[in-house]
């Protein structure tokens, strides 16, 4: 008898705010997986296999200083202050796999989670169409079968450019954290190409790039099951 797939456990984090937050709890829930929200009020979280930060623009993207039309775009700025980070982080510490998603990206980064800053894109434009992207480094979810493969894989944003410094971007070079790079075109003049980065242990990723829309999403998928299932 065939064994049967593991059925995972995902909790995708909700801001208020956020709008792919059903792409990300439909791209677990198609494949066969049991998914659920996470409201971002929560402190405390039940043992799961992955958490989930998706895109979307949680909190508008908007920080007001007092109550005027006036504001600033700083994505991640107000989740990161929200109550559930306390509970992320302790999964953080704890060795949960984490997947940032495009904002979820920016949360992860701002919380200092993920090395790097991500700036406003090059253009001043939002961006939205889809690009080709390289697995590099340590692969995606330590998936070695899709290292040096090209994927097409859309994006939609308008703070994606990732920077770090030079010394900083040679030691995630060295340590195979940078795992996804813009093959052929860069959307928003990322450092180096870079699309996406993990935590030195490799447990949290990061990647401005929707995997979840992509018409390769079953190998992502496919990455995510291998590394639960192995660890």
């Amino acid at each position: 008898m065939k064994n049967r797939k593991r059925k995972l456990r995902v909790g995708v984090v909700r801001f208020p705010g956020s709008n792919c937050d059903f792409d990300a709890l439909n791209f677990f829930k198609g494949s066969g997986h049991s998914a659920e929200f996470v409201w971002y009020r929560e402190i405390k979280l039940p043992r799961y296999d992955l958490l989930v930060l998706p895109g979307g623009f949680a909190f508008g993207d908007r920080l007001y200083t007092r109550a005027t039309g006036r504001y600033r775009i700083d994505p991640g700025a107000l989740a990161v202050r929200s109550p559930v980070l306390k509970a992320i982080r302790q999964a953080a510490r704890s060795g949960t796999p984490i997947l940032g998603i495009c904002n979820g990206f920016q949360i992860l980064v701002k919380a200092r989670l993920l090395p790097g800053k991500l700036l406003r894109n090059d253009s001043k434009k939002f961006f939205c169409d889809y690009v080709a992207c390289k697995i590099v480094g340590n692969s995606f979810f330590r998936d070695k079968s899709m290292l040096k493969k090209s994927f097409t894989i859309p994006v939609a944003h308008g703070y994606g450019k990732y920077v770090v410094s030079k010394n900083e971007r040679e030691k995630l070079e060295r340590n195979g954290q940078i795992f996804l790079k813009y093959a052929k075109f860069n959307p928003n003049g990322s450092v180096a190409n870079i699309a996406g980065v993990s935590n030195k242990e490799k447990t949290i990723f990061g990647m401005m790039p929707h995997p979840e829309r992509s018409p390769d999403a079953r190998y992502f998928m496919r990455a995510i099951e291998k590394y639960v299932a192995k660890n």
